[in-house]
């Protein structure tokens, strides 16, 4: 995840990844009220896995588990995680260990009564997606009147005082419409936007993403919007994710060039098995939520923090050496040290994690030639 405001404002990190754990990406549940094409994986309301879900019980228990990775935040995601009939009781378990909580949700299912849950339930933040206008929204999400039903949530949810932001994943349908919804998400008081590369996995296909061209147009356009708004609203925070090559793009638009070069060090590459972990609702643990055509174990048969210090597992200790692996364009990248590209779209179209990254928008240029002096 690439913290662009603070890259832009060129402020330092404060996040130290040696002391630090994996932030945590829970699957409460892979069912869902909604069928999105964008889904990285087939959630919908009826699933054949639903009967194989870690049972109410077991999962106050991981949260201990959790709590011993000493993750930034645990993000309770699905499927639609407000389907997990004892989510509350698993919040208020987590939030007794001293663990940050978000929530991840399409908003859908959030009235009146929920979003009162949910302020009471002290959640640390809530993100809500919400993937362009009406309806391309809709379309997306293959229901009629869910973006109405989303930012009614939002709204609902910021009177509260909950601590909320939108995600946007960007695909060809909605591309047109990224400024659009970061514009109406900081009018709405939301102090966060969080955009989202498309990761080809689940029903996400390749087909769906946009070229690398269309990419460069917008993302010229979001950072400096983004750039405009933080010096407008302090408090507003933009991020991206699922593409480290942000990190590199966004160079281009930076105050401090040191203080953001250590910032994209600490925040920037893919994270898979280093600084994110994923806990499939079936208790599969997964070293992202893309990858998860290998499993690294299982916390029905062994410990959480066993599965991921296991360091004779080769899958997780080459994870932990990329740099090291890579392949073809991001082999050759000048910035593979600290961008390295995303390893499930490597997978995805290649068959191979080490291959390069099709989702990778930056110019020959710009990948050819150091962007940051020497100096960090």
């Amino acid at each position: 995840m690439i913290p662009c405001t603070k890259i832009l404002k060129g402020q330092r990190s404060a996040h130290n990844e040696n002391k630090g754990g994996p932030l945590v990406v829970w699957n409460l549940t892979s069912r869902c009220n909604l069928s999105c094409c964008h889904c990285y994986r087939d959630s919908a309301l009826a699933i054949k896995s639903q009967e194989a879900e870690l049972s109410d019980e077991k999962c106050i228990t991981l949260a201990a588990e959790i709590k011993e990775l000493n993750p930034p935040i645990v993000l309770l995601s699905g499927g639609e995680p407000l389907l997990r009939r004892n989510i509350f009781e698993i919040v208020k378990t987590c939030k007794a260990l001293g663990l940050r909580v978000g929530l991840s949700t399409n908003g859908t299912l959030i009235g009146r009564a929920m979003a009162d849950k949910i302020r009471q339930s002290n959640f640390d933040y809530v993100g809500i997606s919400i993937d362009g206008k009406a309806e391309s929204h809709d379309k997306l999400r293959g229901l009629s009147g869910a973006s109405e039903a989303s930012w009614q949530a939002l709204g609902l949810l910021n009177n509260l005082g909950v601590k909320t932001g939108v995600r946007f994943t960007l695909t060809k349908a909605n591309r047109g419409e990224l400024m659009d919804i970061l514009n109406r998400t900081w009018e709405s008081g939301s102090k966060r936007f969080c955009l989202y590369h498309l990761v080809y996995a689940g029903r996400a296909a390749q087909e769906l993403d946009i070229s690398a061209e269309e990419k460069r147009v917008c993302l010229d356009k979001f950072f400096k919007k983004i750039k405009e708004i933080s010096l407008i609203d302090p408090e507003f925070e933009a991020l991206t994710t699922d593409s480290p090559a942000d990190g590199m793009f966004l160079s281009r638009f930076v105050i401090d060039e040191q203080a953001s070069l250590s910032c994209i060090r600490s925040h920037g590459g893919c994270s898979a098995g280093e600084r994110v972990v994923y806990l499939d609702s079936t208790g599969e643990v997964y070293p992202c939520q893309f990858l998860r055509g290998q499993a690294l174990g299982n916390v029905l048969k062994k410990p959480l923090m066993d599965i991921w210090a296991d360091n004779q597992n080769t899958f997780l200790r080459q994870l932990r050496n990329k740099k090291n692996l890579l392949t073809g364009r991001c082999g050759e990248c000048a910035h593979k040290e600290i961008c390295g590209g995303c390893r499930a779209r490597a997978k995805a179209c290649h068959g191979s994690l080490w291959a390069e990254d099709p989702g990778c928008y930056l110019e020959e240029s710009l990948i050819r030639k150091e962007v940051f002096s020497e100096q960090s």
